[in-house]
């Protein structure tokens, strides 16, 4: 047998011409393959050639036309070797993807654009504008935009209906297909926060992130079951009576996913597990976290969940060895088998931050992977996971993809109001100009300018101004404004532990992080130049002349700097509570709590007012109110490299989203907060309160009323 070493070798020799003529290799095209089925080859295209040689797997063919089985998935190289009368030989090569036959009923899975059952149409959620975007896919235009409830983040279509979900309003809102008219909102529990959507043959199941729990809806809208699954969830799929949901931020030793049987509700955890590194400039440990949606093969047996690896095992205190740009978060892509959740692995990417989606093809040979901000989408191999090509000059805020069987890829920006199409039938590198298709169209604009500018800065992680290599942005470690519920080692730039702190509700007068350490949101200036390795958005000249973060200010030095600013504090709206009522007011023993909260006995009011619920304020320019409530240890490091005396006092708003508290993470609940980690009182004075104070939960179940 010829080695395919070899058979390259012969076909790089060039063209033999023999007294017949040229003799030439032709292999036909790459091909798809369903396993255990023949797949017939045929060379007779070659001209010049009497004999046929084909090898494939170890194996050997003769023959003008063959027929090839594999039995097992897999990208195969398959070798054409052609001899003349003469015995010259020209050698083809071809690729076989093989893969199984896709499931009769496909795969579903929630997405930010998803098509019609005809094929005919692409709904596409729009969550600032608060309307779904229709688009007609065969003229490729915009049709018209629907109104929906408060900040759609899914969307579904099937079993004649259209379903989505709104996280800002707690309510998903169903569609009939046909005439698209809406036939009911239905509003799901205070605070419970939808955002996955996923019409399965039997129900609309929804992934409630407030609530920890999934709900199922009837078709009609008359049932609803809230079925308690874990924390924080988001990505959902269906496939085969199975539902598959994930944790949104994971807990730092693992990520979390859970299959949940739609006909017996059983539920079993499943992880992903923690990667210990070693780190270097081409890969780093971490826990993979941010786990947005998930992509599910088309034959059922595999899921691809996106998101970055957060290294928060890393730095000064906890190893010796200080973050860098490169070691701090990477994008992660983790591929897990349905049958029995086992991890099988994923792609090593460079120069890319968090996986912000991914879509297989409609056969399921090409596992495309998209970045949130590095403007990068990536074709993999769904078995090696080797990257096979992409696209380039992707807007920044990807949130969704699909792929139309026609050779288009559908990408999905919210913050350009549009979204694009790329012809991806060659998978080759490319940065040829998409169509690109406005959605707005009419609709007002809620944000400013400025605000919408500061909203593609805050997600370029692409933009060397922002971040060395495209690892990092702003949205890195603050995704929609939120924290990333992760406790990081700061000891290298003079602080120490300290749990990332939301964005929302951010007082530009008021000291920003746990130490006070900057005074306007233009610092963040400090980080993109430091941490994130990036240019900066200042003049340097600018930047000479502020770069004391507590020092002469940055605002209005730069217009791009002022538009990071400005989208920053429009971000003003913490999450709803579910600890409250349907109607968003207090339980019984929310109430009775507030009576304590507010008593000068307990002391909690005095560092926590209402309207803000916070005292933090300037002392002095450059000397911030810092409050020591014994929680200080060697692991809390410095301020600004001198010693730390006390903590900014954080707002209480959005407090029950925020876990794990204090500035180390080092507490999992309240009941933390105020019990075992404040044995001396000086937190409030909590010691007199009995266990198991909260009375009785929440009036639809299971969470005790309060904070």
């Amino acid at each position: 047998m010829v080695s395919p070493s070899l058979l390259v070798l012969l076909a790089a020799c060039g063209d033999p011409v023999t007294e017949g003529g040229a003799l030439f290799a032709e292999g036909g095209d790459d091909r798809l393959a369903f396993v255990g089925e023949p797949l017939t080859l045929s060379a007779e295209e070659s001209p010049g050639a009497v004999v046929y040689h084909w090898t494939f797997d170890g194996e050997t063919a003769e023959g003008a036309e063959v027929d090839v089985t594999f039995d097992s998935p897999g990208r195969r190289q398959v070798y054409l070797e052609v001899l003349d009368a003469d015995g010259r030989a020209e050698v083809d090569v071809l690729t076989v993807s093989v893969v199984r036959r896709p499931l009769t009923t496909p795969p579903r899975v929630s997405a930010s654009l998803t098509p019609s059952e005809d094929a005919q149409s692409l709904f596409v959620v729009m969550p600032d504008l608060d309307h779904l975007a229709i688009v007609d896919l065969t003229t490729q235009t915009l049709l018209t935009q629907l109104p929906t409830c408060d900040d759609p983040r899914s969307v579904s279509a099937a079993e004649g209906l259209i379903a989505v979900a709104c996280a800002g309003d707690d309510a998903v809102l169903v569609l009939d297909a046909a005439s698209l008219r809406p036939l009911f909102t239905k509003r799901l529990p205070w605070g419970a926060r939808p955002f996955g959507v996923v019409i399965s043959p039997s129900a609309i199941w929804v992934s409630l992130q407030g609530e920890g729990a999934l709900a199922r809806i009837s078709f009609d809208g008359a049932e609803v079951e809230l079925l308690p699954v874990g924390p924080d969830l988001r990505g959902l799929g269906w496939s085969e009576g199975v539902l598959w949901v994930s944790r949104h931020r994971s807990a730092p030793d693992a990520g979390q996913l859970w299959r949940v049987d739609e006909a017996t509700r059983q539920i079993t955890p499943f992880s992903l597990a923690f990667d210990p590194g070693p780190d270097s400039d081409t890969d780093s440990g971490g826990v993979v976290t941010w786990l947005q949606r998930v992509a599910i093969a088309p034959d059922g047996q595999t899921a691809a969940w996106g998101g970055l690896k957060a290294n928060v095992a890393r730095g000064l205190y906890l190893r010796g060895e200080a973050l860098t740009f490169e070691t701090t978060a990477r994008a992660a892509l983790r591929v897990t088998q349905l049958q029995d959740g086992e991890e099988l692995g994923g792609p090593r990417f460079d120069n890319r931050d968090l996986i912000v989606a991914a879509a297989y093809s409609p056969f399921g040979d090409v596992l495309w992977a998209a970045s949130l901000g590095a403007g990068i989408i990536d074709a993999l191999d769904p078995f090696t996971f080797e990257r096979l090509g992409g696209v380039q000059g992707v807007d920044p805020g990807v949130d969704g993809l699909w792929l139309d069987g026609q050779g288009g890829l559908w990408v999905s920006s919210p913050l350009t109001r549009s979204i694009q199409r790329f012809e991806v039938s060659e998978l080759s590198d490319t940065t040829a100009d998409p169509t690109r298709i406005d959605l707005r169209g009419g609709l007002p604009e809620p944000l400013t300018e400025a605000e919408l500018r500061g909203a593609w800065l805050f997600h370029a992680a692409g933009d060397r101004r922002v971040s060395l290599d495209a690892y990092l942005s702003c949205a890195s470690c603050h995704l929609d404004g939120d924290t990333d519920a992760q406790t990081w080692d700061f000891t290298d730039r003079g602080e120490g532990l300290r749990d990332t702190i939301p964005l929302y509700g951010l007082d530009p007068t008021a000291p920003i992080h746990w130490s006070g350490n900057f005074d306007e949101v233009h610092d963040f200036e400090n980080d993109l130049r430091g941490p994130m390795g990036g240019e900066g958005l200042l003049d340097d000249d600018e930047f000479a002349e502020c770069s004391d973060a507590l020092g002469a200010p940055k605002a209005g030095r730069s217009e791009d700097l002022d538009a990071l600013a400005a989208y920053v504090l429009s971000l003003t709206t913490a999450p709803r509570s579910p600890a409250r009522l349907d109607d968003g007011t207090l339980t019984e023993a929310a109430l009775r709590g507030e009576v304590l909260f507010s008593s000068d006995t307990l002391g909690c009011v005095a560092c926590h007012p209402p309207p803000t619920y916070t005292i933090s304020a300037w002392l002095s320019p450059g000397e911030p109110l810092l409050v020591d409530v014994g929680t200080l240890t060697e692991a809390s490091g410095q301020r600004r490299g001198a010693p730390l005396t006390g903590l900014d006092v954080p707002s209480l708003r959005g407090l029950h989203h925020s876990a794990p508290y204090l500035h180390d993470g080092r507490a999992a609940s309240l009941v933390e907060v105020l019990g075992a980690e404040n044995a001396e009182d000086l937190h409030g004075v909590t010691s007199t309160l009995s266990e198991g104070g909260g009375g009785a939960a929440r009036r639809r179940g299971g969470r005790d009323g309060g904070a």
